[in-house]
């Protein structure tokens, strides 16, 4: 079957593949799966101080400070913008695709998003450093 009758069958757009597009929409995947990557991280980390679990107990450590539950809230926060700033930047670099315009754009919307996320990783980061003290 050609390609152009397997584009109308699924409703889907026709776009020729020159130059880089396939790799560029080949990046669009793998950045989307490493927003989500990271989220899923980020999620799993606060599941685990909310829960206060660890991958090995230690017994000596029973009376120990333990983290604070806004530190997981504050993680579990960077998992959701960190999956809002994915999709977008995904959502954008496919329309780019598809209108053939130049993906070297980049979206300031998304960078900022993803500072705060690299500060509240930071700040998470200090934060497991005092309390092993």
């Amino acid at each position: 079957m050609p390609l152009e009758n397997q584009s109308r069958r699924f409703n889907g757009h026709y776009v020729q593949n020159v130059g880089s597009q396939a790799r560029d929409f080949c990046m669009l995947d793998r950045n989307i799966l490493s927003h989500l990557k990271l989220a899923l991280l980020l999620s799993l980390l606060s599941s685990s101080i909310l829960l206060q679990s660890r991958l090995v107990p230690d017994p000596t450590e029973h009376g120990k400070m333990q983290p604070h539950p806004a530190l997981a809230y504050l993680l579990f926060g960077a998992s959701i913008v960190t999956s809002a700033a994915g999709i977008w930047e995904f959502h954008t670099g496919v329309l780019d695709l598809l209108n053939l315009t130049a993906f070297l754009r980049s979206a300031r919307i998304h960078h900022f998003l993803m500072t705060v996320v690299t500060c509240v990783v930071g700040v998470m980061c200090i934060y497991a450093l005092v309390i092993d003290d």
